[in-house]
């Protein structure tokens, strides 16, 4: 079994959460508490490769994700003892759309680096999928990501936030047609 290459859009609490979570199994391969399936299929938490991240926020781009989960407004868990070495994964510029809502503005600065192309970096990572934790309210961001993965890199889709991909029955139809998963909602 090989590892889960995965890219993630928005690197918020979430992102710090399971990014950490994930380096905390591979410190402490014994311990299993909090996993309901510590073993899916032969696979383990510890699979998941972190190959790609985008974000808007001006303090998060163009950092390494270790140190970019940890930047303000992030506030998720700190495990103990954890200790997150650079991964090498530099978080790149994803476009805004309606991916800044207006609550947000008083906690970041919107970067002004240029917009990378996100269908590209996610071949070019090798990226399995792509997971959306974009903000809540981010409709068009959220179906730009989606069209990314889905129609472009032809890779799976986890959407982490409300808006209705999933769900959606042309977004079905492609996935069917270009063989990947798609999940949340």
């Amino acid at each position: 079994m090989g590892k889960i290459k995965v890219a993630i859009a928005g690197v918020g609490n979430c992102t710090q959460a399971l990014v950490t979570g994930i380096q905390y199994y591979r410190e402490h391969p014994e311990d299993t508490r909090g996993l309901m399936h510590p073993d899916m299929g032969g696979y383990k938490v510890t699979d998941i490769e972190i190959v790609a991240a985008f974000d808007i926020n001006a303090d998060k781009v163009g950092k390494d994700l270790a140190e970019a989960i940890y930047v303000f407004p992030n506030r998720a868990y700190k495990y103990p003892g954890v200790e997150m070495k650079p991964t090498g994964v530099i978080v790149q510029k994803g476009p805004v759309f309606d991916g800044n809502p207006p609550f947000l503005n008083e906690y970041y600065t919107l970067s002004d680096a240029p917009d990378c192309d996100v269908a590209k970096v996610l071949k070019e990572s090798g990226a399995e999928m792509l997971l959306n934790f974009i903000p809540t309210e981010s409709h068009q961001a959220a179906r730009h990501y989606a069209d990314c993965a889905i129609k472009e890199a032809k890779i799976g889709f986890v959407n982490g936030m409300p808006t209705l991909i999933v769900c959606d029955p042309e977004y079905q139809k492609i996935a069917e047609e270009n063989g990947v998963p798609i999940i949340g909602d």
